[in-house]
């Protein structure tokens, strides 16, 4: 009986635990290019302004949803992702659909909470790195 009690409570308290880690959150961020120096973003023809300019804004989990609602004038980067797919530690590959209805990707590392991630589309090789900011 007590070993049934045992294994109820920390089956219990690891359900809690998943169940905290998806608290919402929010943070300021900027997105831009990860090398920072590319306009042509892998070797393409046509610069891409949208990409070489930082895109300030505002970082939002609610639930299993992370929006990124951008404050800069140009470009608008906002976006909405449920982030279902990711692994129980964090980390995983996202796909969203731009305004365009363009697949673009994010990328997470391991961990929780306000921290870097990823931005890439299908269409060129630019990588986009959204940090958080003070």
């Amino acid at each position: 009986m007590r070993l049934g009690l045992f294994l109820a409570t920390v089956i219990g308290l690891a359900s809690a635990s998943h169940v905290s880690s998806a608290a919402d959150t929010r943070w300021a961020a900027v997105g831009a290019l990860e090398d920072g120096e590319s306009r042509l973003c892998g070797g393409g023809s046509i610069p891409l302004p949208e990409w070489t300019n930082p895109a300030y804004g505002q970082v939002d989990i609610k639930g299993n949803t992370l929006t990124f609602k951008s404050t800069s004038p140009f470009p608008n980067n906002s976006f909405t992702v449920d982030l279902k797919a990711l692994q129980p530690d964090g980390s995983g590959k996202i796909v969203g659909k731009d305004d365009k209805n363009r697949e673009f990707y994010l990328t997470f590392d391991p961990g929780s909470g306000a921290r870097p991630f990823y931005l890439t589309y299908r269409y060129n090789a630019c990588r986009r790195v959204y940090t958080p900011t003070t």
